[in-house]
């Protein structure tokens, strides 16, 4: 039994497909079925479902991939420090950051690092909040940004409080300027991203009973804010995503002055590599300055 086919088992079960796996791994699938059937006969029974639809873990797989996941950190581990040793730090990380952090904090944070840490790599995943967390508790993230409260299984760094604005079209006049009540939003459909929605958002919305716009199946903020140019409705959105997006629409404040918290988040009890500390010193010292 071999690292590569440790390394290669856990990324079949990752991408259900042994064609991916052995590309992502720069092998041919000849070897990586031959790897794989090498691993299997030294254990004694199968890991993997092989059909045409592709692969997937038989109930041994399922037992025994955190067991190779564990010594394949144990292995980034022992190569950290030792790269430590000869002051050379090097290692990977798995970022997970809202479509907001991506835009404004990213390339800084990248940027940096990278200048700091030539030999880390740093792979990015772009998504919402709830897939953030989901990564996490999956192990496919090392790292990633989230809303607060966020789930007892994480450790967090509270990194800033961002508050939630409404937006809406050129000529909106609310009642009691320059806030928006919860009235004044119900007189006009209230467009939101599916992707963007944090706790703090979801508690205004029922503590006000407030019903988003159903017509309009939203992921990007982006997308969101065109429509309120175009006349479409209001929304509410962090000030984070509006400080690089110069519009036509009016910005307000919301009567109750809520706020989304951004963390950042690792699994707790989970080893954090030389590498992932580094990266998270980076981002609180980017976000500090800010």
């Amino acid at each position: 039994m071999s690292m590569t086919a440790y390394r290669l088992f856990c990324v079949i079960a990752e991408e259900r497909n042994m064609s991916r796996a052995a590309q992502q791994l720069h092998i041919t699938p000849s070897a990586a079925t031959h790897a794989m059937n090498a691993l299997e006969r030294s254990l004694g029974f199968p890991l993997l479902n092989r059909d045409r639809n592709g692969v997937s873990l038989t109930s041994y797989g399922e037992l025994l991939l955190p067991k190779f996941q564990a010594v394949l950190e144990e292995e980034e581990r022992l190569r950290g420090e030792a790269a430590k040793i000869n002051g050379l730090e090097q290692g990977r990380i798995r970022l997970g950051v809202l479509d907001s952090v991506c835009t404004n904090w990213l390339p800084g944070i990248l940027t940096s690092f990278q200048q700091k840490y030539p030999h880390i790599e740093v792979q990015v995943y772009q998504d919402g909040y709830q897939s953030i967390e989901s990564m996490l508790l999956e192990g496919v993230l090392d790292m990633g940004f989230v809303s607060l409260p966020a789930s007892e299984r994480f450790s967090t760094i509270t990194l800033v409080h961002d508050r939630l604005l409404c937006i809406a079209p050129q000529g909106f006049t609310p009642k009691d300027p320059p806030y928006v009540t919860p009235d004044d939003l119900r007189g006009h459909p209230l467009l939101l991203s599916h992707r963007g929605y944090d706790r703090s958002l979801e508690q205004y919305l029922t503590q006000n009973q407030l019903e988003p716009c159903h017509q309009h199946n939203i992921t990007l903020e982006s997308s969101v804010i065109a429509l309120v140019e175009g006349g479409m409705g209001v929304s509410i959105v962090p000030e984070l995503v509006l400080q690089t997006r110069v519009g036509h629409y009016q910005t307000f404040p919301l009567e109750d002055n809520i706020y989304r918290t951004i963390a950042l988040a690792t699994l707790r009890g989970r080893h954090i590599s030389l590498a992932s500390e580094k990266m998270i010193q980076e981002i609180r010292d980017h976000v500090k300055f800010l």
